[in-house]
């Protein structure tokens, strides 16, 4: 009997007493009010009792309701929206992940999940389309008895103790549950429970953080080019459309600076399955002033909005690109976090127009280049996808909003120094990624003349170590609450947050506080105090990488067979310029491959660790073709010397091709060199190491 079955049958036990004549009508009001009840399904009148409560249907809060329910709780999911997957299904479907060592457990179900879909290998593709996507998620949870209630933001919280007793959505719904997961972007149930965060980017004084704080102008493909004016009147000093109003601090000062927020389109060139850019209702052909003056700068640059096919069934998963793109910096992700609901939709209607209304100029103002409205003519949004929201994406892009203030607060020394923790729970490894903060500008003295002009500031994109992700970042101090774990707007500072936000990570975040929170319901202690050596114990029973120190390849390593691609950050180095190319070939392994310019000089080594000495052939894997280089240089370093081979990589492509046996040391090596320089590109992409038995 569920529970809102149960209140209604609660109910009817007064229609005993009633006289005999009334008993008939007593039973049709009965069954009306039951047919209501059941049909809105914890509305205004309803209520919904489980053992544990994810709020936000995420792709981190399906991982945390699954891997919940495999430990044999009753779980609901209260998703504010009416889809489920976050940015995995909104958008974001080509995810962003650093090193594939580090990935294990339900997160790499899913990405099995969708190879097995596509009949490829896992990581072939960075993941599905989104209607796919949503489907495999969908299933896992119908799998698993998860509960989902869509249309319900939180708008109360009632907590005596530092224990959530329930929480009441915008509708009247009262939800309660033995232990809560905000799995949402915003941190709005952790908020509502008055636990402690922080909102916008930290100064360098704050944690000691060398790239925290407001940064200096940098010239990256995220920078606009061109001497552009900010004004629309330069006597009047009134700023255009899409500029940020509030001054810029000095650098590395902290401010209240979030990345700047966006839609990711998907698209396609498909003529069958596109729709063509149509004109918004509220397109207003002046918010685009600053990208007609970038053309006027620069006739000869390229669509504002890219398409090339990063997805299954020649699809694009579009993301901001250039100085000017479909990220706004106009300050509205600032505000986001903190706004009501009726705020949030304000700004989100804002970024579907500006981000509609900018491919509609593109494509159809007469200043913009004729190359430029040709190219976007070729595609459009997909008849496909999001069929229930006018083909256009139903997840806001938000980077980053509000972050607790937990058990731990990580710091960029988390990430990049002290990388190894007792309670760890996940490991993380991708770039500190910071989007661009602000559309600002500044006063160049270009002789004879002082001018402003425009720029954007903030993006950093620094590499770091493969570094551990403690489970005390997940929950909330033990004096603000004892039953909340927060797998997403975790304990972090701006700069930690920057790398540990990308979706992989998120759902294996969320897996750990589905089991956590099982583990608090049956032990009936506080998330604080579960035993961490059991959790862990569990995890890793699931496949979850929590360290590389019982074995450097994560889930992945083989004593017999070793396969190192280009992207597996501990065991890859390179000199010189390796572009990264991804999706683009059929012939690739995995979903990319590097490759070095023609005539440039750089060397890409491979340094496996060997469990065991011994002889191994040599394998290397390589898409090919005709712009390719016909006699690749490819050294051996192997016990008994280094032998000097060459590769033709224009034919016998997309296969191991054998290289050879010898011998290897026990231990971490360079094995493998690809030398560069040559007059066609050399590609890198992957080797393998296969033990041969004595």
């Amino acid at each position: 009997m569920g529970p809102i079955t149960k209140i209604l049958s609660e109910k009817n036990s007064d229609f005993n007493v009633l006289p005999l004549k009334n008993i008939r009508i007593a039973r049709l009001i009965y069954c009306f009010l039951l047919l209501v009840f059941q049909f809105y399904s914890g509305s205004v009148f309803g209520q919904i009792s489980t053992d544990v409560v994810v709020y936000g249907g995420t792709a981190s809060g399906v991982t945390a309701a699954v891997a919940a329910a495999k430990e044999g709780m009753s779980v609901a999911i209260i998703e504010p929206g009416y889809n489920i997957g976050g940015m995995v299904t909104g958008g974001l479907s080509h995810t962003d992940y650093g090193d594939r060592t580090v990935i294990g457990g339900l997160a790499v179900e899913f990405y099995k999940k969708v190879a097995e879909y596509y009949d490829t290998h896992v990581f072939y593709w960075r993941g599905p389309e989104p209607h796919i996507g949503e489907k495999i998620f969908k299933d896992w949870l119908a799998e698993n008895n998860v509960e989902v209630f869509y249309g319900k933001r939180v708008e109360i919280v009632e907590k005596s103790d530092g224990v959530i007793s329930k929480m009441i959505t915008t509708d009247g719904t009262e939800i309660y549950g033995k232990v809560f997961i905000d799995a949402g972007y915003e941190g709005d149930l952790m908020a509502k429970a008055k636990v402690g965060y922080t909102l916008g980017r930290e100064g360098v004084k704050e944690y000691n953080e060398s790239w925290a704080g407001r940064q200096p102008v940098t010239f990256t493909s995220h920078q606009i080019t061109g001497r552009i004016s900010p004004f629309n009147n330069d006597r009047e000093k009134e700023l255009l459309p899409l500029v940020h109003h509030r001054p810029m601090v000095s650098i590395g000062e902290g401010d209240q600076g979030i990345q700047s927020y966006c839609f990711r389109l998907i698209a396609t060139d498909n003529p069958e399955n596109m729709l063509a850019w149509a004109k918004p209702e509220n397109y207003d052909p002046n918010t685009y002033e600053l990208a007609r003056r970038y053309y006027r700068a620069n006739p000869n640059a390229g669509p504002l909005i890219g398409f090339w096919p990063t997805l299954p069934n020649g699809k694009s998963d579009i993301n901001s690109s250039v100085g000017i793109s479909t990220n706004l910096l106009d300050g509205s992700s600032w505000e986001y976090p903190e706004a009501d609901y009726a705020k949030r939709d304000s700004i989100w209607q804002w970024h579907k127009d500006y981000t509609l209304g900018l491919a509609w100029f593109l494509a159809t103002d007469p200043e913009v280049p004729d190359h430029v409205r040709e190219s976007m003519e070729k595609f459009g949004l997909c008849k496909d996808e999001y069929v229930n929201n006018q083909n256009f994406p139903h997840q806001l892009y938000v980077r980053v909003a509000r972050r607790m203030k937990g058990e731990y607060f990580m710091t960029q020394h988390d990430l990049m120094t002290d990388t190894v923790k007792y309670d760890a729970i996940g490991m993380g490894s991708y770039n500190i990624d910071v989007r661009e903060m602000q559309r600002s500008y500044i006063e160049i003295s270009r002789f004879p003349d002082m001018k402003y002009e425009t720029y954007n500031e903030g993006y950093l994109s620094i590499p770091v170590a493969q570094y551990e992700i403690p489970y005390r970042s997940l929950v909330p101090k033990f004096e603000e609450c004892t039953n909340l774990i927060v797998p997403v707007c975790v304990s972090g500072s701006a700069l930690a947050i920057a790398s540990i936000r990308m979706e992989p990570q998120y759902m294996l975040m969320g897996e750990s506080a589905g089991v956590a929170a099982a583990m608090a319901v049956q032990s009936g202690r506080a998330v604080q105090h579960i035993d961490i050596y059991e959790l862990r114990k569990k995890l890793k029973y699931n496949n979850q990488v929590l360290s590389l120190k019982d074995n450097p390849y994560g889930i992945w390593g083989s004593e017999n067979e070793i396969i190192i691609d280009n992207n597996m950050k501990g065991f890859t180095f390179f000199t010189g310029d390796w572009h990264e190319e991804e999706t683009v070939h059929t012939g690739r392994f995995e979903m990319n491959f590097r490759y070095n310019p023609k005539g440039q000089q750089g060397e890409f080594f491979y340094s496996p660790y060997f469990f065991k000495p011994g002889s191994y052939k040599v394998y290397i894997w390589y898409p090919s073709s005709m712009e390719y280089e016909s006699k690749v240089p490819v050294t051996i370093h192997h016990a008994n010397g280094e032998s000097q081979l060459e590769v033709n990589q224009q034919e016998n492509g997309g296969q191991w091709k054998e290289l050879g046996t010898y011998k290897f040391e026990e231990g971490y090596q360079r094995a493998l060199t690809i030398k560069g320089e040559m007059d066609q590109y050399v590609i890198a992409d992957a080797v393998k190491f296969e033990f041969l038995q004595p």
